[in-house]
């Protein structure tokens, strides 16, 4: 079983990356899903590439506090299902250092750990480099490959400076600044045929970084069966949100019923989008954020959230 971990901040792309890579690739693969707590939507969205065999880590961090648990579903994944290819998506709130660090202590002749890959969306490079310094140089420090995301309105100057920028973190990545769906199939079939070589030229070697300087807190509220009156009302909620009237919100997500219509929307680098979504989605949104005001998004969606309180998504404060 080769591992490829998607690695990369909340909106970058890594799911949307994952499901090209199913369809371009034809390979085996199961992909492990790192979700936030009380949803499944991202293993939702994956498994609409067709039949595929997706997993669910739900109970915390993969990086740090549940690094036992994740060891564990990794071997089970090993054992039960024996596939060629596990692909494994963090919340993006993990530090890469440590995820690859609890991938080579059960790394053997049957499980390898491919080159790790990291998905950045230009657009909001500069204030995450700011805002969550450690943890975002963390993840280009520790991967092999850097995908650029969501490039196709960025100017060529911009996607340089950025590229430059992130090859002084690290000097031994390559990045991609071209939209992935131009690349041809054997740009997609080197992406899961790399031998591993992160942990031996690049950023922290994969080691654990058990010292946390500035750690990461990230909260999320969840919400089941939601209705709103109309998709108005939805974009008056977004349109709040990415203006931080219901809190420092950064990433959010969700299926939900709009009237008679069933729409998903997804919020990142604060924009937003609007899709018409199938009926058999589970129906459900979930806000992240440094400071989400629970009370608010209650009201807004005239429902008592799953969780009753706010949660750290990161657990990056518990030392290692």
């Amino acid at each position: 079983m080769k591992i490829l971990v998607v690695s990369g901040f909340l909106g970058a792309g890594k799911t949307t990356f994952i499901k090209e890579l199913i369809k371009r690739t034809g390979r085996e693969i199961v992909v492990l899903e790192n979700e936030y707590g009380d949803t499944n939507l991202d293993s939702q969205e994956i498994q609409e590439v067709g039949e595929l065999k997706v997993w669910e880590f739900a109970e915390g961090c993969v990086c740090c506090s549940k690094k036992d648990s994740f060891a564990n579903t990794l071997l089970a994944i090993s054992a039960a299902l024996d596939p060629e290819y596990l692909v494994v998506e963090p919340t993006g709130v993990g530090k890469l250092s440590n995820i690859i660090a609890n991938i080579h202590k059960i790394s053997y002749d049957k499980i390898k750990l491919l080159n790790p890959i990291v998905v950045i969306p230009p657009g909001s490079f500069y204030e995450n480099m700011k805002e969550y310094s450690d943890l975002y140089s963390d993840q280009i420090a520790n991967a092999k490959g850097i995908i650029l995301s969501k490039i196709e309105n960025e100017a060529s100057n911009s996607l340089k400076k950025i590229k430059d920028d992130i090859c002084i973190i690290n000097p031994h990545a390559w990045v991609s600044d071209v939209p992935y769906r131009e690349h041809d199939d054997e740009w997609w079939d080197m992406i899961l045929t790399d031998p591993e070589l992160c942990g031996t030229d690049a950023g922290n070697n994969g080691r654990e970084n058990a010292n946390e300087q500035n750690p990461v807190y990230m909260k999320h509220v969840s919400f089941r069966d939601v209705s709103l009156s109309s998709v108005s009302e939805l974009i008056l909620l977004l349109e709040d949100i990415i203006r931080y009237d219901l809190g420092k919100i950064v990433r959010a997500k969700g299926a939900i019923r709009t009237g008679t219509d069933y729409v998903r929307f997804d919020v990142a680098d604060r924009m937003y989008a609007i899709s018409g979504a199938d009926e058999s989605l589970d129906n459900q949104a979930v806000f992240i954020g440094d400071d989400p005001d629970m009370e608010k998004l209650e009201f807004r969606l005239h429902k008592p959230a799953i969780n009753n309180t706010m949660r750290d998504m990161s657990l990056l404060r518990r030392k290692i």
